[in-house]
């Protein structure tokens, strides 16, 4: 097969893809409003991680699990995205991590 009937192949599953994003994006849509109904919080940590794992274990490849875990943390942050921008409730801010230092602590071990 020559470079366009695998473009042409490509493009038809990016197609798919985007119209399963949408479908994906529209349910979550209905669990933030069930969510903001019932006072929960839109972002779930272990339902989160439940997803990741699930994803890269059901991964038969080529991709690797990294590239699982970058593709699916997109996927959930810009549903948690969209849940917000429709009302849905607040994004939780992001964890700070252990090792990362306070704002206040950068500036003064920044130097001038």
């Amino acid at each position: 097969m020559k470079i366009d009937g695998w473009r042409k192949k490509i493009d038809a599953i990016d197609t798919a893809m985007l119209h399963l994003l949408s479908l994906r994006t529209e349910l979550a849509l209905e669990v933030g409003k069930v969510k903001n109904d019932e006072g929960l919080a839109l972002r779930v940590p272990a339902r989160e991680h439940e997803i990741l794992t699930r994803m890269k274990h059901l991964n038969p490849g080529p991709l690797d699990g990294i590239s699982i875990d970058k593709i699916y943390q997109v996927i959930l942050d810009e549903s948690i995205r969209t849940q917000v921008s429709h009302g849905c409730g607040k994004e939780a801010p992001p964890k700070r991590e252990a090792h990362a230092p306070k704002r206040s602590d950068r500036r003064r071990h920044s130097r001038r």
